[in-house]
């Protein structure tokens, strides 16, 4: 990830707290420039003073299938073992269920999938690739509510490690990201904390990050993302411009550049449940005019296949 990221350090983040997270990060370690932004759904906005297209930049926690483009997430993008050997083959395409092989088909894979961040993920693989991640001491924020208890609300990381019906997964992942990371002090403080928590504790911390993103940072989802960033005039709206200030300073990482003028690129998302045909159409690169895409639900389930088209 770290020469990938060399050869192209001009990044399109997610609008919520684990891609601004993993922006932070990024930016502060190794220097990469946010040059855009993607809300997940249909809109991607980018800097056209740092790229000229949607395609000259690294997708960080989503994934685009064209093949030059750089990715690094956590998604099930392949649709079965030989799906994900042509993915990983790439060279260009960063994310755990590639590295230790999960694939939608058969559902017993798609089962036992990444359960955390994208941002999680990249702490990872720095540490792997042998940076030292300088994260600040515990302190509270405010109502008992900590930098911690907000790095691991990044895809329900917290819930989902101690409370969930994926405890045993997410137990077994935290085991493979340890030893991924040669033993990050990172990676292991953050399991360690997690094993101090119990579901009261969560439950608590969840709904204070809950009211603090929504009431102060006018967040539109609960793991604090936005639909929509810009005025109408392509700036950073200002909530959300103190949110990401806000999290830069919390987590002692150097703030990026919030004032450039960006530009609108939007197409249209759907779900739909895919065919034999359109499964094998995706595995060859001939799927028409995705953009993005994602298994979002195990394949007995409808509506099991989430994309966009550009």
């Amino acid at each position: 990830m770290t020469e990938a990221l060399k050869k192209n350090n001009k990044i399109i983040i997610n609008t919520d707290i684990d891609g601004i997270f993993s922006a932070l990060i990024l930016h502060h370690y190794l220097n990469c420039e946010i040059a855009g932004f993607c809300n997940s759904v249909d809109t991607v906005w980018i800097d056209k003073t740092r790229m000229a297209s949607i395609y000259d930049g690294v997708y960080i926690d989503m994934f685009v299938p064209r093949k030059e483009v750089i990715c690094i997430d956590q998604h099930i993008v392949a649709a079965d073992a030989e799906h994900c050997r042509l993915i990983r083959s790439s060279g260009v395409k960063f994310n755990p269920n590639l590295d230790r092989p999960r694939f939608h088909t058969p559902s017993a894979s798609y089962y036992l999938k990444y359960p955390f961040g994208t941002v999680h993920y990249i702490i990872a693989c720095l540490e792997k690739d042998g940076w030292n991640i300088e994260l600040p001491p515990d302190h509270a924020i405010r109502q008992n509510l900590s930098f911690t208890d907000l790095l691991l609300r990044a895809d329900d990381t917290m819930q989902t490690t101690v409370c969930s019906n994926y405890v045993h997964n997410a137990r077994e992942w935290w085991n493979w990201l340890k030893v991924f990371s040669r033993n990050g002090k990172t990676v292991t403080a953050m399991h360690e904390y997690l094993e101090t928590l119990n579901a009261s504790d969560v439950a608590a911390k969840k709904s204070a990050t809950a009211r603090l993103l929504r009431n102060t940072y006018q967040c539109e989802s609960p793991d604090g993302g936005y639909k929509n960033i810009c005025d109408a005039n392509g700036f950073l709206k200002p909530h959300v411009k103190n949110y990401i200030q806000f999290l830069a300073k919390i987590s002692g990482l150097n703030l990026f550049d919030l004032n450039g003028r960006l530009e609108a690129r939007t197409g249209r998302a759907g779900r739909t449940r895919l065919n034999p045909q359109q499964r094998q159409a995706l595995k060859d690169g001939s799927y028409p005019e995705i953009f993005s895409y994602a298994f979002v639900r195990s394949e007995a389930r409808e509506e099991h296949f989430s994309y966009t088209v550009m």
